[in-house]
């Protein structure tokens, strides 16, 4: 009886992990969305203080589980040392997309350019309705411009 009950209890156990959050079982896949020739730093835990184990650039790609602290998630697949922890306002959930284009804001009045996604405005942060804007990657919402980082919904490449 003591046997079956520990069975029980293992099959049941077996069964929880693999089908809750476990890092392994639902990893998806996300992307660097940062200016041109910069770096997004991955470092050992979620701290501006951590020890770096690598840096990533644009377009580089990592699977994450989603899991946040302080503003940064957790990330698997980079580097020798294979995970660490990045800040999230340089994470995208697309695939960016290479523009380098002028587009134009059509935004009702004027939209603020931030430093990161969802991050503080920039220090000249509005950019103007009607105002043109060097445009370098797009990435689903976001789009990374010359004057900061902008909801993509407010760019277009031909107004007309």
């Amino acid at each position: 009886m003591i046997l079956l009950m520990a069975i029980a209890i293992a099959g049941v156990i077996w069964v929880a992990m693999t089908h809750t959050g476990n890092a392994e079982g639902h990893l998806s896949t996300a992307w660097i969305l940062c200016k041109p020739g910069s770096q997004v730093i991955v470092r050992r835990t979620p701290s501006k203080a951590a020890m770096e184990v690598g840096q990533l650039e644009v377009g580089d790609s990592f699977l994450t589980d989603a899991v946040s602290s302080n503003g940064f998630i957790r990330c698997y697949g980079i580097g020798e040392y294979g995970e660490g922890w990045i800040y999230a306002g340089f994470v995208a959930t697309e695939e960016p997309v290479a523009v380098f284009d002028t587009y134009c804001c059509v935004a009702k009045s004027r939209v603020a350019c931030r430093r990161w996604i969802y991050g503080p405005k920039t220090q000249n942060p509005w950019l103007a309705n009607g105002s043109d804007v060097q445009v370098f990657y797009i990435a689903g919402e976001w789009a990374v411009t010359a004057r900061g980082y902008i909801m993509a919904e407010f760019l277009e490449s031909d107004p007309s």
